[in-house]
């Protein structure tokens, strides 16, 4: 009994062991498969040359009266369905990659022509049987040949190297997106610090305003109790003006002058306003003038005539003017009081400890996604060492 000694192959040279392998493997195969492919073109001529002959023989309408018509339809759609698929046939290639094209290429057209066969030939085997037969000899040896070069693609040693290849070829990939993911990574931390000088000098800079907003913020404080004052002013005026609605609403539908109408429908809607911009209070005057009409019940009637003759005495005068000063200086402080820039500052520095955080969390999936990728080579690499001991006994050393 005769033993293969076995091959040694250094850690380091295995994947140039394996592309020397491959490429003699490949070498073989290219060299082989033109013995098959040329006797695959004598059959695709052969066949074609029998369709050509065949299309000018008729059947005996003597001997096969009752299916002369079935055979001779047969017939035509036989020949012209096998000549379209077999001019289909092609057997030039350039590397292993559109040898096994071909291959695929021709299966599907071997396929396509025992289907026809099986569909036009029924009859045509019966008129025809000792031309069938000929043609059936052709079909065999197209096949035959077809297998032949199939059986070539899937030798077993060549299966394996090239599964062997094709590991190297993805762990390269693999190696590739890890080289590719540290640069991201490196990209990415030069951001980060990139932001947190950038977060540094608005924090800074924030501070330093922060030291200047101590006189800012006593003018807020200022600014809201300026506006409590303004508020309650606005109330007292409301709260003398707003009891008489009711009583508007009635003169509202007793007046006649469209100018008067529409000032009692503004003082119903809108007191406050529309009274800061009245200065003679007509629609007061001519409450008092209409009292009777607007009012049956003599208590509430005093009561009307005293709150109208209240303000038509002037005595909202001085909340008016107060109303008025008030509101220039709630006015000036809403101008100045934008968005400051301290406020600004501190959302951009959110912001950005926002982004790093989240750039922090690519950093990390990335790395995840590098340690999985060494995982998978080391095991991918351990596998490689068992195949070549298994299949081609060869030792890997360190």
């Amino acid at each position: 009994m005769l033993f293969r000694s076995q091959e040694k192959v250094k850690k380091e040279e295995i994947e140039n062991w394996i592309k020397r392998r491959y490429d003699s493997e490949i070498e073989k195969i290219l060299r082989d498969s033109k013995k098959y492919m040329g006797k695959i073109e004598e059959s695709k001529q052969r066949i074609k040359n029998f369709l050509n002959e065949f299309k000018f023989l008729s059947p005996d309408e003597r001997i096969f009266k009752k299916i002369y018509k079935i055979a001779l339809s047969s017939q035509d759609k036989f020949i012209n369905s096998i000549l379209l698929t077999v001019e289909k046939i092609n057997t030039e290639y350039e590397d292993i990659d559109s040898l096994k094209e071909q291959y695929e290429n021709l299966m599907e057209i071997l396929a396509s022509i025992q289907k026809y066969v099986g569909m036009h030939g029924r009859y045509l085997m019966i008129v025809y049987e000792k031309e069938m037969r000929l043609f059936t000899k052709f079909l065999k040896d197209l096949g035959e040949n077809i297998e032949k070069l199939g059986n070539l693609l899937k030798n077993p040693d060549f299966v394996k190297i090239e599964n062997l290849r094709r590991t190297i070829l993805e762990n390269e990939s693999r190696k590739k997106e890890i080289e590719e993911n540290k640069i991201k990574t490196e990209k990415i931390k030069k951001d980060i610090e990139k932001k947190k000088k950038e977060i540094e000098s608005k924090k800074k800079e924030l501070l330093e305003m922060q030291k200047r907003m101590k006189d800012e913020r006593e003018k807020l404080e200022e600014y809201e109790e300026l506006k409590k004052q303004f508020k309650k002013i606005e109330n007292e005026i409301y709260n003398k003006i707003a009891p008489l609605k009711r009583e508007m609403r009635k003169l509202e539908k007793i007046v006649t002058d469209k100018k008067l109408k529409k000032q009692i429908q503004e003082y119903i809607e809108f007191p406050v306003k529309t009274f800061l911009n009245d200065s003679e209070l007509t629609v007061f005057h001519e409450s008092i003038s209409n009292i009777e009409k607007i009012e049956s019940n003599p208590h509430k009637r005093e009561k009307i005539m005293k709150l109208v003759k209240y303000i038509l005495n002037g005595n909202l005068e001085e909340k008016k003017m107060e109303y008025t000063e008030y509101k220039e200086k709630v006015d000036s402080f809403v101008i100045e009081k934008k968005e400051t820039k301290s406020d600004l500052l501190k959302r951009e520095i959110d912001n950005l400890e926002s982004e790093i955080t989240k750039e922090n969390e690519k950093i990390r999936n990335l790395e995840t996604k590098n340690d999985q990728l060494r995982e998978e080579i080391l095991e991918t690499e351990k596998d490689i060492i068992e195949a070549l001991k298994r299949d081609f006994n060869v030792k890997v050393q360190e």
